[in-house]
């Protein structure tokens, strides 16, 4: 606009004479409404693309051309959508669009995941725990389907274009027979085993848990060291090169952790073969510690003590310990903690922090899992003491009964105690 029209732009603000200022004004016309009034316009826009069949006249414009299409994850079919769901799907319509106006048969076949915890969650908050398995399966079935034909509605209402009247869902009878084909087909080739491993689970809701679910949040937690006592010390001293350790007093490997509630299930310790070891005099023992490591620990046992000798992880091998509670409980049974710990050698084991040796309940990690199993221990002989609900089982001398979490404080007394 130049310098001459302002004037007469402010003067109309005060003009009394009907507009005649208004016409001195070069103002376009334009055949487009000046306000974008989208929360009217849009669903129009949207009624228009579906009502016309749009995508598939884009299908039919685009037939022969080369094939662009998106390998797209499916939601889950629950839940009204959110703000993550709105991202995902307008950055793949962004996407396909492009492919589209590039000359690529751009397809895109929406879908839904209909099977996992999400689904079952949602049906427990809505009929109550303890159904039976075709209960449960008729009503996720039924509530995934509800959900679809809401999600498929306001996914349209985003103004994503798909053919939302043939989506692919994981519960339809066709996929699923093809999964287990594409199954079948990976068992011939030798790539499936049986077999067994820790896996997580979450108390509350019953129910083992994938590793791309778990969120992890900082926690305090205590710490304990705790000893091994040896049940060779003479072998002990003979993988440091010592004719005999310091009469009068006993030897133990020392282990860190912040997880009380695994050591009733200890079956193991584990040390690196490469590191290097230290027996060390004090006036509670001998301890067994990774040399690097010596001054913090016996900084935080607030003891004095020196080094008789030092040997690398590999010459402990064979070297067997008695459980922590050995001597505290005789019960019998499975869960007697009058049983060994033998010391095996793991590449997973470091001199970063704790005391250099690893305790192992095979039962709750893959790291101790794999190590015992490898060293030979049957499935059989994995004690796993806590039950789905997060409480140890009552044959477990000591804490039979009570909530790991709970138990946690009782297990340090009883082991600061004895």
């Amino acid at each position: 606009m130049s310098d001459k029209t302002h004037p007469a732009k402010s003067e109309a603000k005060n003009d009394s004479s009907g507009g005649a200022y208004r016409a001195t004004l070069n103002m376009p016309d334009t055949p487009f409404p000046m306000r974008g009034d989208l929360p009217k316009r849009e669903p129009g826009w949207v009624s228009q693309w579906n009502e016309g069949d749009l995508y598939q006249r884009l299908r039919d414009a685009r037939q022969g051309a080369p094939l662009f299409v998106l390998h797209d994850g499916p939601p889950y079919a629950n839940g009204k959508l959110h703000i993550g769901h709105a991202l995902n799907k307008v950055l793949k319509d962004m996407i396909v669009k492009s492919r589209q106006l590039a000359g690529f048969d751009a397809q895109y076949i929406p879908g839904w995941d209909c099977h996992g915890l999400p689904i079952e969650n949602a049906i427990e908050k809505l009929h109550g725990r303890n159904l039976s398995r075709d209960d449960m399966q008729a009503k996720s079935r039924a509530y995934a389907t509800e959900q679809i034909d809401q999600q498929r509605e306001d996914f349209k209402r985003l103004g994503v274009l798909g053919d939302w009247e043939r989506p692919y869902r994981t519960m339809d009878p066709a996929n699923e027979a093809g999964q287990i084909r594409a199954f079948k087909r990976v068992i011939e080739r030798g790539f499936v085993y049986r077999g067994l491993k820790p896996v997580y689970w979450c108390f509350d809701c019953g129910s083992s848990l994938a590793e791309f679910e778990i969120e992890y949040a900082d926690k305090q937690s205590d710490t304990l060291d705790v000893a091994f006592e040896t049940d060779d010390a003479a072998g002990l001293a003979r993988a440091f090169g010592l004719a005999a350790l310091p009469a009068g007093k006993s030897a133990f490997a020392v282990i860190w952790t912040t997880t009380a509630w695994t050591i009733p299930a200890n079956q193991a310790l584990n040390a690196h073969p490469d590191l290097d070891y230290a027996l060390v005099d004090t006036p509670k023992g001998v301890l067994l510690l990774a040399e690097s490591l010596v001054e913090k620990c016996l900084a935080r046992f607030g003891l004095e003590g020196n080094v008789l000798a030092t040997a690398k992880g590999e010459a402990l091998r064979g070297q067997v310990f008695r459980h922590p509670l050995h001597d505290i409980d005789s019960g019998s049974g499975k869960y007697a903690y009058r049983r060994k710990s033998p010391l095996y050698l793991a590449e997973y084991v470091s001199d970063s922090d704790g005391t250099g040796i690893v305790h192992s309940s095979p039962a709750y990690g893959v790291d101790d899992f794999n190590s015992c199993v490898a060293h030979g221990l049957a499935y059989d002989d994995i004690l796993n003491p806590v039950q789905g609900n997060g409480v140890y089982t009552d044959e477990l001398p000591l804490f039979g009964g009570q909530h790991i979490w709970k138990a946690c404080p009782v297990i340090i007394d009883t082991l600061r105690e004895h």
